[in-house]
């Protein structure tokens, strides 16, 4: 039984009691009537309006965190050593792959050679399965995150809804003729584990719903796998965002739901302080009070004239006196009884049998009006604390209805101040607009001339390199026929090569005889020189356009080098369509063949290098 049961049960009694005397009653009238003016009560709940999204959020997130739980990502850790042969379990592929590559393990070579290589030590890999992955250390360390933000707004919320203060005082003086009472009362209580908050069915819903997340998330953080993982160092903010945790449709909405707890701003919640105020009192409140005023001056009065000892006396004698009166009540009973008995004609046992029949249907007729009377009393406190809510709610809805006055004519003006301040961004946007159009079409125009000259600048110096490479060919020609001679020495060492390059060629004409043997019928040899002539024609005119295409291509890399130095061109402007990057591929392919010829020019220069300094220190040790 709940404490104020048995408060309220003893207060009853008490009253009962005080009931029965005429003098109790005169005292507590005029308790009760004194100085109403000053009596004061006042209580004050909170009403608590909970935020539905991060609920449902939370929720729809856990549906997707199981599943990721479920899924026990895991990697094999392969831990090996070296141990003897005799104590191998079971050879794997790596023992192998380890024993192959470290033949020193292999010290007793097979007697003959059909027996079986037994090597002295082995590899042996152990692969255990290590749950303390990055995403599931991320579920941990999201699972504890979203205990901890559940945790700190239910308890909020449940210390709002069960706060209770109670502020009530009591003011009174009485003067009869041979006494003089005054009573000064201050009672004031402040509970957080009020039983009796506010009745409100949709917070007791989200309530339950957000005690629903927390013992699912704690469930998930009892499963094996989180107890394994909780091992491990938690990961801190900020997340790396894994290939799982982007591609993985479960981890992938579990970060979503981290990163909307994680950036999460307010208590999503709000509440509203609600006061109840019962002055005047009622008459069965005033009467309350009386009774509970009356209680302490007997107690103070008691103390004051230790009259224990002697109210103690008073209290067995009466007691005494109330016990003889309901024994000899008994007896009269009992003869009243035996008399009815003997004139209904029954024996006293079955007369007894008919009045306990009789006393169990009055005794259940007193419990069922004890139970009504019960009922009608709480239903009466129940209508007085309706009655106070009405006016209380009437009062809020006034005040509720001027704020919404006030808001409509502030939304009103908003609306007009947004309108003139979209026009107005509207109009500045469409000026700016302009002004940005023209200037980004003039610095276009101005890119494009300079880009064609410095084109033209480059072609004209291209065209000068090559007369001056033309004028180099010619001296270089002139300097071939004074160096003929050279030739003609080495011709010699060149001419056994020249046999074998002959009979190679005698060798791959024949096949191309033997492949071409039907056209050459159909053909004359003068047809066949000019179609030997025109394909060698050909194939000199595709290289030489291959050869000028590269050029082309070089030249403009050149330029796009150039423009990049001097910061006129980033990696990001005018490359971004097909046609233009398919240029800037032609142009780095050509820079590569230009970069592989250069390199074998490069490399023979080298080499004439090296080989003329050797000659030169033959020559000098030769002459010393």
């Amino acid at each position: 039984m709940d404490s104020l049961d048995f408060y309220y049960r003893a207060f009853k009694d008490y009253r009962r009691e005080t009931l029965k005397s005429n003098v109790c009653e005169k005292d507590r009238r005029a308790i009760a009537g004194a100085n109403t003016e000053q009596d004061k009560l006042e209580a004050t709940k909170y009403v608590v309006t909970i935020e539905e999204d991060w609920i449902k959020a939370i929720e729809d997130g856990l549906k997707f965190v199981e599943q990721a739980v479920a899924e026990e990502r895991q990697f094999i850790r392969s831990n090996g050593e070296v141990v003897p042969i005799e104590k191998i379990r079971k050879i794997s592929k790596d023992s192998v792959v380890h024993l192959a590559k470290h033949s020193d393990m292999i010290t007793h070579l097979p007697e003959e050679e059909g027996d079986t290589i037994v090597p002295d030590q082995l590899y042996m890999v152990e692969k255990l399965s290590d749950y303390a992955v990055y995403e599931n250390r991320f579920l941990y360390m999201m699972l504890c995150y979203i205990r901890n933000f559940i945790e700190y707004r239910l308890e909020k919320i449940d210390n709002l809804r069960r706060s209770y203060l109670g502020d009530m005082s009591v003011s009174k003086k009485i003067t009869a003729k041979k006494r003089t009472l005054r009573i000064e009362m201050q009672v004031f209580e402040e509970r957080s584990d009020n039983p009796y908050p506010i009745p409100d069915e949709n917070c007791d819903k989200l309530v339950r719903r957000i005690s629903d997340c927390r013992e699912i998330i704690n469930s998930l953080l009892n499963t094996d796998l989180m107890s394994q993982v909780a091992k491990s160092p938690m990961i801190k903010p900020p997340i790396v965002k894994t290939n799982v945790l982007k591609m993985n449709n479960n981890f992938k909405n579990a970060l979503a739901l981290y990163d909307y707890i994680a950036s999460y701003k307010g208590d999503g919640f709000s509440y509203e302080e609600i006061k109840y105020n019962f002055a005047p009192y009622g008459e069965g409140l005033a009467e309350e009070v009386a009774e509970a005023a009356n209680l302490a001056t007997f107690i103070a009065y008691k103390a004051g004239n230790k009259l224990d000892e002697q109210l103690e006396i008073t209290y067995q004698e009466e007691e005494h006196r109330r016990k003889a009166e309901a024994e000899q009540k008994l007896i009269q009973n009992l003869n009243r009884l035996k008399k009815r008995a003997a004139e209904s004609g029954k024996s006293l046992e079955e007369y007894m049998v008919v009045l306990e029949r009789r006393n169990r249907h009055l005794e259940k007729d007193s419990e069922e009006l004890a139970n009504i009377r019960l009922q009608l009393e709480q239903l009466l406190r129940q209508i007085e604390g309706l009655n106070a809510e009405k006016d209380e709610l009437n009062r809020r809805i006034t005040e509720l209805q001027h704020t919404i006055e006030l808001k409509e004519t502030e939304i009103a003006e908003l609306k007009q101040k947004y309108i003139e301040d979209i026009a107005a961004l509207k109009k500045s946007h469409e000026g700016e607009l302009a002004r940005i159009t023209g200037e980004r079409d003039g610095e276009i125009e101005a890119v494009k001339t300079e880009y064609a000259d410095k084109m033209t600048a480059t072609v004209n110096e291209y065209e000068t390199r090559v007369g001056q490479l033309t004028a180099e060919l010619n001296s270089a020609t002139a300097r071939e026929q004074t160096a003929v001679a050279d030739c003609e020495r080495r011709l010699g060492e060149m001419k056994f090569a020249m046999t074998d390059y002959d009979n190679e060629k005698k060798r791959l004409t024949d096949e191309l005889e033997a492949r071409l043997k039907q056209m050459e019928r159909d053909c004359a040899e003068s047809v066949k020189a000019e179609q030997v002539r025109a394909e060698a024609e050909k194939i000199r005119y595709e290289e030489e356009l291959a050869n000028a295409r590269e050029q082309a291509a070089l030249a403009r890399g050149e330029l796009d080098g150039i423009r990049i130095q001097q910061g006129k061109i980033t990696p990001s402007t005018d490359y971004t369509s097909r046609d233009r990057f398919t240029e800037l591929e032609q142009e780095y392919e050509a820079f590569q063949k230009f970069f592989k010829k250069q390199w074998e020019f490069t490399k023979k220069e080298i080499r004439k290098t090296i080989l003329w300094t050797k000659e030169e220190k033959k020559k000098r040790n030769g002459d010393l």
